[in-house]
């Protein structure tokens, strides 16, 4: 066997293993974000509507409790959708984005790209499951939804 039949056979192997290797990691569920978000809004005693805006598929939760509404979207890690997002908020007070469970005033873009890119590389591995989401809060004033559990959102998506 000459050496170009070789390194020829070495190629067919490292596909075969990479397509392997792929087909044996789940897709991520993009539903299982919506159902975490929904389920911690309602057990903190919020009414929940979840629907996907049709013209830009993000994932948009609107909740309500008392004179308090949150209206809860995913942003994009490169925050290339937050203009749009806080564009569909518009009619709210203030707004702060959740990452990791910690409450930012605006998307640390620099972390969550470099954290969402570690994060696929180790999905793809096999070493996580989901990536961590960065969420936009939205809300009226007197919510002083910041307060609330967020870390609990890390810890069901993780």
């Amino acid at each position: 066997m000459n050496c170009s039949a070789r390194f020829n056979w070495v190629i067919a192997a490292v596909l075969l293993l990479a397509t392997a290797w792929k087909i044996a990691i789940p897709f991520e569920n993009p539903g299982q974000l919506r159902e975490d978000l929904v389920r911690f809004l309602e057990q903190n005693h919020f009414s929940v509507v979840a629907t996907n805006e049709v013209t830009t598929g993000t994932l948009i939760i609107r909740a309500t409790r008392a004179s308090c509404q949150l209206q809860v979207a995913k942003l994009t890690p490169d925050g290339s959708n937050r203009n749009l997002v806080r564009h569909l908020a518009t009619g709210t007070d203030r707004s702060f984005v959740v990452f990791r469970g910690q409450v930012y005033a605006q998307q640390p873009i620099a972390w969550t790209v470099l954290h969402y890119l570690w994060s696929r590389f180790l999905r793809e591995l096999g070493f996580v499951r989901h990536i961590t989401p960065v969420i936009d809060v939205a809300e009226s004033l007197g919510c002083n939804a910041e307060r609330l559990p967020w870390a609990e959102i890390q810890n069901r998506t993780a």
